[in-house]
């Protein structure tokens, strides 16, 4: 019973190691097209322009956050999930100290109300990271963002969970196959007891009586 049950968890590793060897690759390959694309962007950039993290400013911030679940054994699960779209940023103080100030007629203004498309604009904020090296990003540069998307959003996650649940399978053979080895010993034990209680035993020895 417990070979069969240690029989299904090696199987079970083997399955996610095949895995985990293919995201490797994948991974390493995404990366390096990664670093391809980005040093084509750079040669073919103009005079004085490197696309990097010296163009990175406060507008930086993370597109997608990290979930992390558990399954009934407990064995996590990575996954990423993109963030609820962000509000509207509020009216900063210089702005809100123009409104109702007064004119040069000496007329206090009323405030007046954005219209529709003043609306969708502030709500529509572009956080693409392209657009900090311009409006016209070079194709190689695009390429590199699509692959490392696809390498935060799809390999990593995945990678890591299967890395973690190889670890719980080496745990539960582990303790599998102590449990075998306790039964075992204990048949053998109980084995031995037994046989030796089945030997016969030594005839008692016997007297002589000489004849006179």
């Amino acid at each position: 019973m417990e070979t069969d049950q240690i029989d299904q968890l090696l199987e079970r590793y083997l399955t996610l190691l095949d895995e985990y060897t293919q995201l490797r690759e994948l991974l390493s390959k995404t990366q390096a097209g990664m670093y391809q694309n980005i040093a084509r962007a750079n040669f073919s950039a103009e005079r004085g322009v490197r696309y990097g993290p010296d163009y990175y400013d406060e507008r930086m911030q993370a597109l997608r956050s990290l979930k992390i679940s558990a399954n009934d054994k407990g064995v996590p699960r990575y996954e990423l999930v993109k963030p609820a779209k962000a509000v509207t940023q509020p009216v900063s103080h210089e702005d809100a100290g123009d409104e109702g100030a007064p004119d040069d007629a000496g007329e206090i203004s009323s405030p007046e109300k954005p219209t529709a498309d003043e609306k969708a604009n502030r709500a529509k904020k572009s956080n693409d990271p392209l657009r900090w090296f311009g409006i016209l990003a070079p194709l190689p540069l695009r390429q590199a963002q699509t692959l490392s998307v696809q390498a935060i959003q799809d390999v990593i996650p995945r990678l890591v969970s299967v890395d973690a649940e190889m670890m719980h399978l080496e745990i539960e053979v582990r303790r599998a196959r102590k449990k075998r080895a306790k039964v075992q010993a204990s048949m053998k034990r109980l084995d031995a007891e037994q046989a030796q209680e089945a030997e016969p035993g030594s005839p008692a020895p016997r007297a002589e009586v000489k004849s006179t």
